[in-house]
């Protein structure tokens, strides 16, 4: 089994290779050698240790200096293998209240896995594919091309309402506060929230505080140190400002059409599948098993449910 520290070896490897001394990218045979699944990695056989490394590392992979995403077959592979956990009927994670809070995450999920095709064999599987694509409405194809952007837009409100949900003892969905909490501000103070306190202090609509109060009050040791090394790479990209700032103002941004951020939408995504699999972490293994079982039974009968997502393809 592939461990943990040798998935973030592999994805800083192939940061490191296709960084061009120009500050450019080069991808080819030197950088493509450190991909996961070429290195023999099964998601499904991840326990959860190398499943958070895998999100991690692939979270480095996926942006790069100047916000420019690469998504390959690796992304693919964790998306719908963590939508397929989270979503099992087993799993529970979204109960009969939050239906269309699970449509939303369905939806984010679908948008990430839009452009993901099995890699053809041969010339004449290729030909196939090709002709397939072509008898896609014409419409449908033209919406299917921006589905970074359409998982850009939706990634936003995903991410607050699972915050929200992760901060139910703090703060319910419609942004009421439920018990007094703190956060610092930018210019190095607190922000105080309080259901008891004056009108602003008693409702939190801001993604950026949210993001700090899981980080400061409901994160355990191994979520914290998790959303650390988001942070870190953050930082990296722009250092500015503290990350979880940036990843708010990336939202007002795209929200008043001043930015167009058709390129973080996978980050995002990342950044929610970190939040929801620590809350699975004391049965991961449990529910990999019995999703695994639920899959191999989908190929074995070849049939896939409307809410199939792995394999990917």
């Amino acid at each position: 089994m592939i461990s943990p520290q040798k998935i973030r070896e592999l994805c800083d490897n192939w940061c490191n290779a296709v960084q061009q001394p120009d500050g450019g990218m080069a991808i080819g045979g030197q950088s493509e050698q450190y991909r996961l699944l070429r290195n023999g990695l099964q998601f499904h056989e991840l326990g959860f240790d190398q499943l958070v490394a895998a999100i991690d590392g692939l979270t480095k992979v996926l942006l790069l200096p100047g916000l420019n995403t690469i998504v390959d077959q690796d992304h693919f592979g964790l998306w719908s293998w963590c939508s397929e956990v989270i979503l099992y009927r087993e799993t529970a994670f979204f109960d009969h209240e939050e239906h269309e809070l699970r449509k939303l995450f369905e939806t984010c999920i679908r948008s990430s896995l839009v452009h993901c095709k099995k890699p053809a064999a041969d010339q004449e599987e290729w030909r196939k594919q090709a002709e397939a694509e072509n008898r896609i409405p014409h419409n449908a194809k033209y919406f299917l091309q921006e589905s970074s952007l359409t998982l850009a837009y939706l990634a936003f409100p995903l991410l607050e309402a699972v915050s929200k949900k992760f901060c139910n003892a703090y703060v319910a969905m419609d942004g009421s506060v439920i018990t007094r909490f703190d956060v610092p501000n930018k210019s190095g103070g607190t922000r105080e929230y309080d259901p008891n306190g004056r009108w602003n202090q008693k409702q939190c609509s801001s993604l950026r505080d949210l993001l700090f109060l899981i980080h400061k009050n409901i994160a355990n040791d191994d979520l914290r140190k998790a959303l650390d090394e988001f942070r870190d790479h953050i930082y990296t990209l722009d250092n500015s400002e503290d990350p979880f700032d940036i990843v708010y103002k990336w939202r007002n941004q795209s929200l008043h059409g001043s930015t167009s951020f058709q390129t973080i939408g996978g980050t995002l995504l990342n950044l929610v599948l970190l939040i929801v699999v620590h809350q699975l972490s004391d049965r991961y293994d449990l529910l990999k098993d019995k999703v695994l079982e639920h899959c191999r039974w989908e190929v074995q009968h070849g049939h896939r449910s409307p809410w199939s997502f792995y394999p990917p393809y």
